[in-house]
């Protein structure tokens, strides 16, 4: 008798390599972020947290960071003068037009818009001629009344080292405002974060609010005529 001999079906065998390589990629990444996670959590009492931007009633004292070290904007002297200025200034009317145009009422009407433009171009020259070197910005106005801070080339401020002693002049600028109706303001040039950080500290440990703008390298300080400011954090 003859054995029918069976045939041999060979089953499709699967290939893992792809299947590893993933599995490989994934158990590393979990390594690294856990490795990450160590690194911050052993740091983590050297980190100032900055929240998010919040509105505050207080007034905003600004202070500039560029070249590594600190200079303070809004200085009283500066202030003050721009203060005598505005004082000085004449208030304009703007006329309005009558509803009716009679021929007293239209000479009228056209002498009041002459009075307003003579108001409004004093207005203009005396802030076209507004000068004023406190020895770290020169502050002018432009076109649209905006204040100009435009730093001085021989002005030094205070780096990391200097703003630890006790004889800082930043330090005495804070101990000379109120934490509670003043708030810091630190306009930030790209090469100054690490005197940011530590000028932040030192004002928070006074108790202030802190907020904080970054800016542009070569930008020119200007604020605007509508006021100034940044928001604490």
């Amino acid at each position: 008798m003859r054995h029918r001999r069976k045939r041999k079906v060979n089953q499709p065998s699967q290939n893992l390599d792809s299947f590893l390589d993933v599995l490989t990629n994934t158990v590393g990444v979990l390594m690294f972020i856990s490795l990450f996670v160590s690194l911050l959590s052993v740091d983590v009492e050297r980190i100032i947290k900055t929240p998010l931007r919040a509105e505050t009633e207080k007034e905003g004292k600004f202070f500039e960071l560029r070249g590594q070290q600190v200079f303070y904007v809004s200085n009283p002297e500066i202030e003050r003068k721009i203060s005598e200025l505005f004082d000085r200034l004449p208030d304009c009317e703007l006329p309005e037009i009558p509803e009716r145009m009679s021929q007293y009422l239209y000479d009228y009407y056209l002498a009041q818009v002459t009075r307003y433009r003579n108001c409004t171009n004093t207005i203009s020259r005396e802030l076209g001629n507004f000068y004023f070197d406190n020895g770290e910005y020169v502050v002018t106005f432009i076109n649209d009344g905006s204040i100009r801070y435009e730093p001085n080339s021989q002005a030094v401020g205070e780096g990391n080292k200097q703003l630890q002693e006790e004889n800082s002049r930043f330090i005495g600028f804070l101990e000379a405002l109120d934490p509670h109706t003043d708030y810091i303001a630190f306009i930030v040039r790209p090469d100054s974060f690490s005197t940011f950080r530590a000028a932040r500290e030192e004002a928070i440990k006074r108790g202030f609010q802190v907020g904080w703008e970054p800016f542009g390298q070569n930008s020119l300080l200007v604020f605007g005529s509508g006021g100034r400011a940044v928001g604490v954090q």
